[in-house]
């Protein structure tokens, strides 16, 4: 499997990204002051979200809302924009 990394906007807009980012660099695109991370159903990549979404009233990401929901099985929406990786980008190694 080639990794996935992209950045969803919540207005459905998707855009390539190459090599690993900086965490600061993530908030920046995403526009977050906190990072969430979701693990996705491939148990291969995971969803960095603003961890702030709901409360900032953020729109609802249909994308990544769907992406949420088929790791999670639950109804919860994901609000902005989103960055999806493989998590190896940031899981420590001992």
């Amino acid at each position: 499997m080639k990794p996935i990394r992209k950045l969803i906007r919540a207005d459905g807009a998707e855009a390539e990204l190459h090599g690993p980012h900086a965490l600061a660099d993530v908030c920046q695109m995403i526009g977050a002051d906190a990072l969430d991370t979701v693990s996705l159903a491939d148990r291969v990549h995971v969803m960095l979200v603003d961890d702030d979404g709901v409360s900032k009233n953020l729109p609802v990401n249909p994308a990544a809302t769907r992406l949420y929901q088929d790791a999670r099985g639950v109804p919860h929406q994901i609000r902005g924009d989103v960055i999806i990786v493989p998590d190896s980008d940031y899981a420590r190694h001992a």
